[in-house]
């Protein structure tokens, strides 16, 4: 008789896909310090308090000076 221990090819599939998710993430090598900054800061989340205080800042900042007429007519 066969033994029940085998698994169905999805069982399989699920199996590994768990044992994957349960691995630690490989080590990640930068060739700069700035290429390291620039990974954690796309991965990691900005705190909702911290959003809310910018935005609070940058709503009381005065409006930036416009330019004379003729500076932005020679784009000076």
């Amino acid at each position: 008789m066969k033994p029940q221990s085998k698994l169905h090819p999805q069982e399989q599939a699920q199996q590994h896909l768990a044992e994957q998710q349960t691995q630690q993430p490989a080590a990640l090598e930068f060739a700069t310090p700035e290429a390291m900054l620039r990974h954690d800061a796309l991965h990691t989340p900005v705190p909702p308090s911290i959003v809310n205080r910018l935005r609070d800042s940058l709503a009381q900042m005065p409006p930036a000076p416009r330019r004379a007429w003729w500076r932005r007519l020679l784009g000076q």
